[in-house]
């Protein structure tokens, strides 16, 4: 059986990690002021499916090891995907808890016996939950002062190991930060674990917060002052040329040759979003019968995965089983054109005069774009496009809204 390196359902290897060199310099530089003692944290943001854990996965790969054309990064890391609801506490002590499988038993029992009963049995338990708390603000307090002198020993012992693994400092990657359910005090905790460290001359501290754009926004509302610690880093798709480079080392090392005209004519599909192009790489490798990646295995492959996104990342865009309401007519006015329309050319097709109101909601979830400079609306990829006009195809004929519209743009040129 041929070997297919894509893996749509995990996070893209690092040996198939192409495009994303801006990013990755930026990170490495702070990292390596963090390395001298200066604090510097990120937080990474970007739509669903747009490559952020991918990142952070190559950027944890980089930080811990020790690699002399990248920085000789050699941190102790932890990473941490939240669940829904969970509080930053609960996150944080998961976290520190990763930590402690990565260091010697001398720094355990050393740790151990400067912090008492915030380490039992090797794992950290933070918060002083028999205690009774006059406020939230206090138990808040409380939390952050075990948090920064867990820190601040764990650093320090790192640093000075005399086992010859010392460690330039600690990096934690929070992922999911959307699902936190204090949004409103993390900012706070950790810009105050951050500055305490920092003035301590332990600010060889790094976190990695990934999230949604509106999360930062949610993040920064609870404490302003903490933008000044955080760079945020906007994730954007991927160029063309570099979509085109993932699938290049996939067909290297799955040993099957391609047609670059075919990729060049094709990659479009993905929108350059990274998880699309991992399905579409698995599928193509799937149809190839002849080890030879051409236009008709790229034909088979698209419609493939345009079918299998619908009860995956497209399910939540478009409702695809159920009975079509005014949001899906919307879509389907702009899939059935494949080209962008002005809100008034949607609003004339479908019928739906009042389209305003339902446009935000579906920029929101992801499922159209807005031009800036036109105003114009169209669709989230290709793949979706393709995806909703499979869907609709059977009813082109008999739905009026949609053969008016076929009508009408085919006698102007505009399909």
């Amino acid at each position: 059986m041929k070997y297919n390196p894509f893996n749509p359902n995990s996070i893209v290897a690092t040996n198939l990690f192409a495009g994303r060199t801006e990013y990755v310099l930026k990170i490495i530089k702070k990292f390596e002021q963090v390395k001298k003692g200066m604090p510097s944290s990120f937080f990474l943001f970007g739509e669903m499916g747009i490559g952020k854990t991918a990142l952070a996965k190559l950027i944890k790969y980089i930080a811990e090891n020790n690699d002399t054309e990248l920085g000789e990064l050699d941190f102790l890391v932890s990473y941490y995907s939240v669940d829904k609801g969970q509080s930053i506490a609960s996150v944080l002590q998961a976290s520190l808890n990763e930590l402690t499988d990565k260091v010697s038993t001398s720094i355990l029992e050393m740790l151990g016996e400067r912090l008492g009963s915030l380490l039992k049995n090797g794992k950290f338990a933070i918060g002083a939950f028999s205690a009774e708390f006059k406020n939230d603000e206090e138990k808040t307090l409380i939390i952050r002062d075990q948090l920064i002198s867990i820190l601040s020993n764990i650093i320090t012992a790192i640093k000075k190991d005399e086992s010859e693994k010392k460690k330039d400092g600690v990096i934690m990657v929070i992922d999911e930060m959307q699902n936190i359910g204090d949004m409103e005090i993390c900012a706070s905790l950790i810009r105050g674990i951050i500055t305490t460290l920092d003035v301590k001359n332990l600010g060889h501290i790094s976190f990695l917060l990934i999230g949604y754009k509106n999360t930062v926004n949610d993040f920064f509302e609870g404490d302003q002052s903490a933008r000044r610690q955080f760079d945020p880093i906007s994730l954007g798709v991927m160029p063309v040329e570099d979509a085109k480079e993932v699938l290049r080392k996939g067909f290297k090392e799955a040993e099957v040759g391609w047609d670059e005209k075919s990729l060049d004519e094709n990659i479009i599909v993905t929108g350059g979003f990274p998880h699309l192009i991992q399905r579409l790489g698995h599928n193509l490798i799937e149809k190839d019968k002849e080890n030879f990646i051409n236009n008709s295995d790229w034909l088979k492959a698209v419609v493939q995965t345009a079918s299998e996104l619908q009860d995956k990342d497209f399910a939540e865009r478009y409702n695809f089983h159920g009975k079509a309401g005014r949001k899906e007519k919307i879509l389907d006015v702009v899939a059935v054109t494949w080209q962008p329309l002005s809100k008034q050319e949607i609003a004339k097709y479908s019928g739906i005069k009042n389209i305003y109101q339902y446009l935000p909601d579906l920029e929101k979830r992801g499922s159209i774009k807005i031009d800036p400079e036109t105003g114009k609306v169209l669709l989230y990829s290709r793949l979706f496009n393709i995806a909703i006009f499979n869907k609709i195809y059977p009813k082109l004929k008999n739905e009026k809204y949609l053969s008016e519209l076929i009508k009408d743009k085919v006698q102007n040129g505009g399909i």
